[in-house]
């Protein structure tokens, strides 16, 4: 027979135990939910506008399906109809894509950066909704900006996001990822061993079913590795540092693995996550540039 103090820990330690483990899911959720979100120019380079680096451009909304609107930029090229929406990581702003600007607006291509729905008032989904949002981007592309031809390149959760969106929407006819997950919940649970030493359980799947349901999403269907393969026949390229410091190059081993031809990789030296255009900045270019070229 337990006595009533006794009865009280059975009963209580439990409950206690439950309602911290919801409380640290529920702040481990916020940060990949609602990441703060700012310009770090030792790594975006930067943080103005495309006149910075000499380019004219437009204040553009794209809207989304639940109704927010992404403001973005729009860069024309002269009597091009080639255009590439280039997509930001989590966290990030739409001036993330302004380091590889210069190079490919002088290759003649009209570009759209987008900011993504954290930007504009919603979350982040680790690509899930992110998804969509860029193929309301081509939607505009295409019938607002007239453009017959079009591209992507997305970095870090913009490589991820671009990947899932490539792979439902026909109309892209190149994708170039950069720094980009196989897995949306692989590189999280990585992120949560590696920065906070915490294991897989019990804590993550928590945070998951947290996040899933404040966001009304299901982050491990986030899976680019999945879709990558049925990108094919249409071409595919994938950078990413060799010791990225953030998302293993793993993840762009499983990611080329898994697509078909034809495809490419460059895994440069590098450690630190996205940063291959400014380690590598005349290479990155060129290689980028040239992808276009050759099939867009």
């Amino acid at each position: 027979m337990f006595s009533s103090r006794a009865l009280k820990w059975i009963v209580g330690l439990p409950a206690a135990i439950a309602t911290l483990l919801v409380a640290v899911a529920w702040y481990f959720s916020s940060l990949v939910l609602y990441p703060p979100v700012h310009c770090n120019p030792d790594h975006h380079v930067y943080c103005g506008n495309p006149s910075e680096i000499g380019l004219a451009f437009e204040d553009v909304q794209i809207p989304t399906s639940d109704g927010l609107k992404m403001q973005s930029w729009y860069i024309p090229a002269e009597r091009s109809t080639k255009a590439i929406v280039m997509v930001h990581g989590h966290g990030g702003l739409k001036n993330e894509g302004l380091r590889f600007s210069r190079a490919l607006h002088d290759a003649g291509y009209n570009l759209l950066l987008l900011d993504l729905r954290r930007n504009s008032g919603g979350s982040a989904t680790m690509g899930y909704l992110e998804s969509r949002d860029v193929i309301r981007a081509l939607d505009f592309l295409s019938t607002e900006k007239k453009n017959e031809k079009l591209g992507i390149f997305g970095f870090s959760m913009g490589a991820a996001t671009s990947i899932l969106s490539m792979a439902a929407d026909q109309r892209v006819r190149a994708g170039l990822f950069s720094s980009g997950y196989a897995s949306a919940v692989d590189v999280l649970s990585e992120a949560a061993a590696r920065d906070y030493h915490l294991p897989y359980y019990p804590l993550f799947p928590v945070m998951l079913f947290v996040g899933d349901h404040r966001a009304h999403i299901e982050l491990e269907a986030v899976r680019p590795v999945d879709v990558i393969g049925g990108i094919s026949p249409r071409p595919i390229s994938i950078f990413h540092c060799d010791k990225d410091d953030y998302v293993e190059s793993s993840h762009a081993q499983r990611l080329f693995a898994a697509a078909r031809e034809p495809k490419e990789i460059w895994t440069p030296p590098c450690n630190r996550h996205e940063r291959i255009w400014n380690v590598h900045r005349e290479e990155a270019e060129r290689r980028a540039v040239a992808f276009f070229k050759k099939n867009l």
